[in-house]
């Protein structure tokens, strides 16, 4: 009896924490639906002269990567966000600037996560936009990254922390490379690549930037900066040289100013304030209210966002289909990737549906598997048969296999700053036989033809499977180049003459007649209404 005491206790042990668990699932799942209850019932309240608190938590984003029921389930329980959508910011802004009963802008901007160059370059189009409608535009952060100082730069009144810094330090591309790596432990990469700048495949076979590398990279990082110094300087109405001096010289202007980084953004007029966060609200407050006190009406811009979707007319649609990430085949997509199988079946959709006029494409992918670029981009050829318009607004990327898929638009708009084309193909096999020989593991292997098995990682490429492997990357190359030449409007020539695998600025791209426009999202739908002669 006394050897079966520990095992009893050890079972009511076992039964309380299955019990616990459940019980904690069960208040979780009451937590969700209490919290999107409690949404829903906000919706409609919008204060009379309210303040539009912008407050992003994480990093800007083109679209979510988990769904929505994963994202509310993970804020019923208290978890902070990782991403923040940037056509939530940006819509929200524009109608609050139209909006009568929103009287000021502020941006907090304490949790964010800052975001590519063109991303956070469309957040801060918006809010010039709010203060160019006449409404005042307060901006704090305890420090500025580079991105986050570009989304202030436009505001009226830009508070920094007196603890805090402005960290504008200018763009750099540094990259791994493995070639020594690999031949120290006896791997053996074999790279078949179409195109002078393909560079995707350098990091498996080289120790270093390549010169064609170095010049493609320098070359969109000189419009990446020029267009940040440009764009910074004119919200501040500061010299670009003033700008670009910051980031050369910080550590010397830092040492001049004792080391005091607020007093320097200060200095050089990067910021109109040095104060703590309660300072800000208050000088917030005294604009609003007339008085450095009292209840500051204010809205969150989901919760606005939520509320002016709430009283929207419905009608004719202009569909946002994302391609956000790298392409793959398949039917579901995970993180990160977009699954060629559920792309096609929601264009399919899309086609079908009579209230969808036209169809806008944003893109922000580095390209991937050449099939599923192909699936996609048939699928928006079968929708533009049906008469409607497709359009691609590119955010940071649309390169390789994503300006594949792009060539089936109508229209194509980019930032300065994409990073787009990358007409060029590639394919990497790897050669595992040295690694195994080292340890001491032997294959052998049987087979009914020469062909079966020649692709086994475990034994080197046969010389003429390598042959036949670059001559069909060769032949997706020229398939490539051919649907640029027909998709744009150029001469074989030229499209070859600009394609080798070069990826270029979206500034670069529209001189070489790559794409329609510089623009983001918000141009992309006003180009796609009026392709379907709608009115915006």
């Amino acid at each position: 009896m006394r050897l079966l005491l520990p095992l009893r206790w050890l079972g009511r042990i076992l039964h309380g924490l299955r019990r616990l668990a459940l019980d904690l699932l069960t208040l979780a799942v009451i937590a969700f639906v209490v919290s999107a209850g409690v949404v829903f019932l906000q919706r409609p309240g919008i204060p009379a002269g309210a303040v539009l608190w912008v407050a992003p938590e994480g990093r800007l984003v083109y679209s979510y990567s988990e769904p929505r029921w994963s994202r509310e389930f993970g804020r019923a329980l208290g978890r902070p966000s990782s991403e923040v959508r940037i056509r939530d910011l940006t819509t929200a802004i524009d109608r609050a600037a139209k909006d009568p009963r929103i009287r000021a802008l502020a941006l907090d901007l304490r949790r964010f996560g800052g975001g590519s160059l063109p991303a956070a370059h469309t957040v801060a189009r918006a809010v010039a936009r709010f203060r160019a409608a006449g409404k005042p535009v307060y901006a704090y952060a305890t420090s500025y990254s580079q991105s986050a100082y570009l989304v202030a730069a436009p505001a009226g009144h830009i508070f920094l922390d007196p603890m805090g810094a402005v960290l504008i330090t200018g763009y750099a591309d540094e990259r791994l490379y493995f070639g020594k790596l690999l031949t120290r432990l006896g791997v053996r990469v074999y790279t078949f690549r179409k195109g002078k700048y393909k560079s995707a495949v350098e990091p498996l076979m080289r120790n270093g930037m390549s010169a064609a590398a170095r010049e493609e990279n320098e070359a969109w990082l000189h419009t990446w900066w020029s267009t940040y110094v440009e764009a910074v300087s004119r919200a501040r109405g500061l010299a670009a040289a003033q700008v670009a001096q910051y980031a050369d010289r910080l550590p010397q202007l830092l040492t001049g100013a004792g080391g005091d980084t607020a007093a320097l953004a200060l200095e050089r007029h990067l910021v109109t304030r040095v104060a703590d966060y309660a300072a800000f609200r208050a000088a917030l407050t005294r604009a609003v209210l007339g008085r450095p006190s009292g209840h500051l009406p204010k809205i969150g811009y989901k919760r606005y966002l939520a509320a002016a979707q709430h009283v929207a007319g419905t009608g004719a649609v202009i569909a946002v289909v994302p391609i956000d990430g790298a392409l793959f085949t398949g039917a579901q997509a995970l993180p990160g990737t977009v699954a060629a199988g559920a792309t096609v079946r929601q264009i399919d959709r899309l086609r079908r549906r009579s209230a969808v006029r036209a169809v806008v494409l944003q893109v922000n992918s580095p390209g991937g598997s050449v099939y599923a670029a192909n699936e996609i981009r048939r699928a928006l050829l079968r929708l533009r048969r049906t008469g409607k318009p497709v359009v691609v607004s590119m955010g940071t990327l649309g390169a390789s296999g994503a300006y594949w898929l792009s060539t089936a638009a109508q229209r194509i708009y980019a930032h300065r700053t994409t990073i787009t084309a990358d007409i060029g193909v590639f394919a990497v096999y790897p050669d595992l036989s040295g690694a195994l020989d080292r340890l001491g593991i032997g294959v052998s292997s049987v087979a009914t033809t020469p062909t079966a098995g020649a692709l086994s990682p475990f034994r080197p490429l046969r010389p003429a499977v390598a042959v036949a492997l670059q001559a069909s990357v060769d032949h997706i190359y020229r398939r490539f180049v051919d649907l640029v030449a027909a998709a744009r409007r150029l001469t074989p020539a030229r499209a070859q003459q600009i394609a080798q695998g070069r990826a270029w600025s979206g500034a670069a791209a529209l001189r070489l007649g790559l794409i329609d426009g510089i623009g983001g999202l918000r141009d992309a739908v006003r180009s796609a209404a009026q392709l379907a002669k709608l009115k915006t």
